[in-house]
């Protein structure tokens, strides 16, 4: 009788073990794509967060940040919608820029609606700025060129592409969209060398380069200013698109189960609330804003309305 409750009992340890492997997860180092190049937002933004990750799973392995550019970032979506469901393969998604060629009815290589929306991690409202060496000092001085202006970007699709293209439309200017930068960084740099007019990227990456004495900003879509003496969107009459920004997602494959995209989350939100990773986020120009996986793509198609609303202007020409 003894022999036969130690039986049961072992099968049923045993059957314990061998459930879902999600049980065990993660099993092996966890892939963090970063669709953009080395130094902009998204790069600054997955490797500072992925050491405090990786102490808050619950197994002991990697993050390992990776970037793979291309496509105004949608290679690296495409590379983690085709991949295994396992949650050892995850991205760092932009919005709304990810979502722009679906928008306008442009096939792309995976469809938004399917993936596993695992965090939003971050928000960064948008400023526009031009070389310090540019005669261009107003958005009046812009009405002025007689000509469209020319706005590097990394390419149709990207939120930067999209914010242009929003930020001419709304302001009665013409816009010619020079494309083909890897990041954010690569195309502020084309504009301090003179491969452009202006440059729309997030505030905290113009930052440096303002601070440095490259770049001058023209205007924010902040709220409220955090440059001096730089007027923002609402001032300048259009207060419908105060809060203009990119906003930072995090996602897996499609039909990754609930139980690991719950553990992924949660590992982000306890490292979104650590105070030491919260002020090294806040220094550097990227502050954390955690929203977990089951509120994650209700704030994604919130924040999509806006664009919506100028289809006509971000649409491929």
């Amino acid at each position: 009788m003894l022999r036969s409750i130690a039986v049961v009992a072992i099968a049923a340890v045993a059957a314990l073990s061998a459930s879902p492997a999600s049980a065990q997860y993660p099993e092996k180092n966890i892939e963090f794509l970063i669709p953009f190049g080395p130094g902009g937002g998204f790069d600054r933004t997955v490797r500072l967060i992925s050491p405090y990750m990786e102490k808050a799973l619950p197994n002991r392995v990697e993050v390992l940040p990776r970037n793979l550019p291309g496509a105004g970032g949608r290679r690296a979506l495409a590379t983690v919608y085709r991949a295994k469901p396992d949650g050892h393969l995850i991205s760092i998604m932009n919005s709304p820029g990810a979502a722009i060629p679906m928008l306008l009815g442009e096939k792309v290589e995976y469809d938004l609606a399917k993936f596993a929306w695992i965090a939003k991690i971050g928000a960064e409202d948008y400023m526009v700025g031009v070389s310090a060496k540019s005669s261009i000092r107003t958005i009046d001085d812009l009405k002025k060129l007689g000509r469209p202006i020319k706005m590097p970007t990394t390419g149709f699709g990207s939120t930067a592409y999209a914010a242009g293209a929003v930020f001419a439309a709304a302001f009665g200017l013409k816009a010619e969209h020079i494309s083909g930068y890897k990041g954010t960084n690569d195309y502020i740099v084309g504009i301090v060398r003179g491969d452009g007019d202006i440059a729309v990227a997030p505030v905290s990456t113009f930052r440096q380069f303002v601070e440095s004495g490259a770049i001058r900003p023209l205007m924010t879509f902040e709220e409220k200013s955090s440059m001096p003496g730089i007027k923002t969107v609402a001032e300048l009459g259009h207060p419908e698109l105060s809060g203009l920004a990119v906003e930072r997602f995090i996602v897996g494959p499609p039909k990754t189960p609930a139980n690991i995209v719950k553990i992924l989350s949660d590992a982000i939100g306890q490292a979104a609330s650590n105070p030491e990773l919260k002020a090294k986020a806040e220094k550097s120009g990227e502050p954390l804003d955690y929203i977990p996986a089951a509120n994650a793509k209700a704030a994604f198609d919130k924040a999509l309305a806006v664009y919506e609303k100028y289809k006509s202007a971000i649409a491929r020409k």
